[in-house]
């Protein structure tokens, strides 16, 4: 990785913001890297704590963040969520001199808002489904003519995962409209929405880094939006994730000439000035590539099984990215997997306030290459969830069979009531599963179990081999 004395630092103190299972994957990146000294975190987690200071200061908080970021006075802020990036907190940051990875709020908007993001898509010709822009929920049921089941609904707006829905029955369309803008479920996200035709075939996460027109891909990942195995229950933010997916390596030159190239050169015509991370989600039909969103952070859990592949320093490279640059970026010829452990009621009403916990034998098992992540945890005499995504296993091994084993191996010794969980993540990449190691790694974090608790050990629940290759979104 090239470097020079303005993009690589002696010593380094980050600030990260954010405080689930991506910005964990973020700060455990950073923290490789001996040059850094020290890192912050804002929220953060019990299981980012471990590894960073965390401060209880709202990340969309403008005027918190800065009066944090001078008392700590980073070398870089990496922004990890949608939200503060849609809230302008990059562009403050930027005007106080800080480093910042992560676009502004102008950029934001191909994530924040729908409609826009269609808008952009169609201006500088990238592939993507057909759609129509509906304003009330008289305009949501007259475009409902102009498509064929099953219907995808977009809410313009952010929604923390829960904007898109997929309408199968007519009932179900008429059932969505009536909750995007009668009912308000979704609050200002959906005053408007896109009714938008389906594309129906394999689904893939593209990310890449952008720094001022230039831009370099990252390994292609394999996201698994539906709840349940076999892509059935309701879309996710994502319950697992693997990397990278070589199968793909063919069509890449055809989604770089469609959809990332004229991507790029569009946030130049547009002077976004944009520095940060880009997610592309494709979708590949009879071997073409259509996009169908933006996201402009790191996916979660797409950073998960994406950043502990390189070879380097994520530290330096974050850096170089915040002053407009893009290194030379080397990939270690590994595989990563993760599999997310959710809370009952997850994705529409996640119980908060359960009992988590992760017996000291999985704790002793955990090494640098396999180990856990938290993502919606809060510290209460132990562990509870406080979100609907609770814990990340991640496992990284030389292919992608050996770091599924062995992060479903650590599976058993955490204790949640009704978890949530799929068996299927990365089944259908076939390879040998290498022999698990013999001597036992040292122990990297300590946790003791509440004296009394209500919670149950889970049933087991058979892991599938296979999983169907279609995904309709």
């Amino acid at each position: 990785m090239e470097e020079n004395s303005e993009d690589s630092l002696e010593t380094m103190n980050i600030l990260v913001l954010g405080g689930g299972g991506r910005e964990h994957a973020i700060v455990k990146a950073c923290k490789a890297s001996k040059k850094v000294k020290h890192i912050s975190c804002a929220p953060g987690n019990p299981g980012i704590a471990k590894e960073a200071s965390c401060h209880l200061t709202d990340p969309t908080d403008m005027r918190k963040v800065l009066d944090l970021a001078q008392r700590l006075r980073p070398d870089l802020v990496i922004i990890g969520p949608e939200a503060p990036l849609a809230s302008g907190v990059a562009d403050a940051l930027r005007r106080f001199e800080f480093k910042v990875f992560g676009p502004n709020q102008r950029a934001a908007l191909l994530e924040s808002s729908k409609v826009y993001s269609k808008e952009f898509m169609l201006k500088y010709g990238i592939p993507t489904a057909k759609h129509v822009v509906c304003q009330t929920k008289d305009d949501m049921l007259a475009a409902q003519e102009q498509f064929a089941a099953p219907w995808i609904v977009k809410a313009d707006g952010l929604a923390a995962g829960k904007g898109v829905r997929i309408c199968h029955t007519e009932a179900e369309y008429k059932k969505t409209a009536t909750d995007f803008f009668d009912k308000k479920v979704l609050g200002k996200a959906s005053d408007k929405v896109i009714v938008e035709d389906c594309i129906d075939g394999e689904e893939i996460s593209v990310l890449v880094l952008v720094a001022d027109g230039k831009y370099s891909i990252l390994p292609m990942a394999q996201d698994y939006k539906r709840l349940s195995d076999g892509q059935k229950g309701p879309n996710t933010g994502g319950m697992g994730a693997y990397a990278p997916v070589k199968s793909w390596d063919k069509i890449l030159p055809a989604i770089e000439e469609k959809i990332i190239a004229p991507t790029v050169k569009g946030l130049e015509a547009e002077h976004f000035g944009y520095r940060g991370v880009l997610y592309f989600g494709i979708m590949i039909k009879d071997g073409a590539p259509y996009l169908l969103e933006y996201n402009v952070r790191f996916g979660d859990p797409e950073a998960q099984v994406i950043l502990p592949l390189l070879q380097g320093h994520w530290a330096d490279v974050f850096l170089q990215v915040a002053n407009g640059k893009i290194p030379k970026l080397n990939w270690a010829p590994n595989s990563a997997v993760c599999v997310v452990l959710a809370a009952p009621g997850y994705p529409d009403d996640p119980r908060r306030g359960l009992r988590v916990i992760i017996e000291k034998e999985t704790l002793k098992r955990t090494t640098d290459a396999h180990y856990i992540l938290h993502a919606g945890t809060a510290s209460h005499n132990g562990y509870i969830t406080s979100g609907g995504r609770v814990l990340n296993l991640v496992a990284v091994e030389k292919n992608v069979p050996t770091a599924r084993k062995r992060a479903y191996d650590l599976m058993p010794g955490i204790l949640m009531e009704g978890m949530q969980f799929r068996g299927d993540i990365a089944a259908e990449v076939k390879g040998p599963v290498a022999a698990a190691p013999k001597v036992k790694a040292p122990v990297k974090a300590k946790a003791k179990a509440p004296a009394k608790t209500k919670s149950k050990p889970v049933a087991k629940k058979k892991i599938k081999k296979n999983v169907p290759k279609k995904n309709r979104r």
